[in-house]
């Protein structure tokens, strides 16, 4: 029920109690709405947005309607400040100039003026609208809280000041969100989901880290020495995150997770855990070995079209324990993994250079492999491998 002299101190008191503990900003975006309803304000639909530092996106924005169970998450490229949908926008205005804007759509359809996204509000029946700005401290710049209603007379002038007090005392609370999502994000980014998840729960000391079981992938480009001398930075940077993209997303489809880039070689690891067993992991890492084959010759017709030199690599695959944790500087640490399977599975790609197969596994791994198995493993014999004590049996499979 709506009231013309609702209050916004119970919101406050909700906000700085239960709503700050919400981790999730869809969640609280939604029981913000809810509290806004319960308490007289006549909102029919509100959005929160934040920034987050990614390397695809600018930030998410959470957006609640009153007669829709279901909160909309939209996640803006980059490239959002050059289109026609920020461009003249309120929020383009709000975070420019950190101050709110109103709009009475009734009467902007009266004249036919105003952002498109307004006239597609007043379409779904909104009649007044408010952004007021969010200052985040971290990033020195201005994060929008929305409010709309679809009520004919609009925000009252004493619902307009309650709301801007809440926008106030909402800036910290999207703030924490904000920094958590871009910690997330970064550690994501640059270690990889589960070990960024590890760190964020707290293993983050020199030593921190457990010993696991695991497949080792270690791949790397052919004749790329020549290659980077052959071609401009551009287009070298192009070939390179061409292979890497493609590896990624045949790792990704089947459980791995990138470790390392190593120049042009890439460390990838598919553990096993009460999940997810050690012959599974290995059958996992195989599919995904074929998966990124198959992207990869795809990806060279495209390059041959262009006049580029085609992607071509070695892969050694090893099944063995592993430590996996924090090494380095106290104050410098590297997330990894570390071990003897580590090191074949290096060695045994150097293998694929001279043994003309493309992918070289250890005998660990292809003993995962039975009759039922779509491939076949051939015999390499027992070699010896640079770093390593003993001989290895090697087998080798063409895709």
């Amino acid at each position: 029920m709506h009231h013309a002299d609702w209050s916004v101190e119970p919101i406050l008191e909700w906000l700085m109690g239960d709503g700050r503990r919400l981790r999730c900003p869809g969640e609280l975006t939604e029981q913000l709405g809810q509290q806004l309803l319960a308490n007289g304000c006549p909102v029919a639909r509100i959005r929160l947005s934040l920034r987050t530092l990614h390397p695809l996106v600018s930030g998410s924005s959470f957006t609640w309607w009153r007669d829709q169970n279901l909160v909309e998450e939209y996640r803006p490229p980059h490239s959002i400040q050059q289109s026609d949908d920020y461009l003249g926008s309120p929020v383009e205005y709000v975070q420019n100039t950190g101050r709110p804007i109103r709009y009475r759509l009734d009467s902007l359809e009266k004249t036919k003026q105003g952002h498109s996204l307004l006239r597609g509000l007043y379409d779904d029946g909104i009649r007044d609208y408010v952004a007021y700005p969010m200052y985040q401290v971290h990033s020195d710049s201005y994060t929008v809280f929305i409010l709309a209603t679809d009520d004919q007379a609009g925000f009252s002038d004493q619902a307009l000041v309650q709301l801007e007090k809440l926008s106030r005392y909402l800036a910290p609370v999207m703030e924490v969100l904000s920094l958590d999502s871009s910690a997330k994000a970064l550690l994501n980014t640059y270690l990889g989901e589960r070990s960024g998840q590890r760190v964020l729960d707290g293993q983050v000391q020199r030593g921190d880290g457990e010993v696991i079981e695991s497949v080792l992938w270690y791949s790397d480009l052919r004749n790329f020495t020549a290659i980077s001398e052959q071609l401009p930075p551009p287009q070298l940077l192009k070939l390179l995150n061409c292979y890497f993209e493609k590896i990624k997303t045949a790792v990704n489809e089947h459980g791995g997770e990138i470790m390392r880039f190593i120049g042009d070689a890439m460390l990838i690891i598919f553990p096993a855990d009460e999940s997810r067993s050690p012959q599974q992991a290995c059958w996992d890492a195989l599919a995904a070995a074929k998966m990124a084959q198959r992207l990869v010759r795809e990806a060279n017709e495209e390059l041959g079209s262009e006049g580029m030199p085609e992607i071509r690599y070695g892969l050694g695959l090893d099944l063995g324990r592993v430590i996996y944790g924090n090494v380095g500087a106290v104050d410098r640490l590297d997330f990894t993994v570390m071990g003897n399977a580590v090191n074949r599975a290096a060695r045994l790609q150097e293998l694929t250079k001279t043994n003309g197969f493309p992918l070289i596994t250890s005998e660990a791994f292809a003993a995962q492999f039975d009759e039922r198995a779509p491939c076949r493993f051939e015999s390499c014999g027992r070699i010896e491998l640079k770093g390593i004590a003993e001989p290895v049996k090697a087998f080798g499979m063409n895709y």
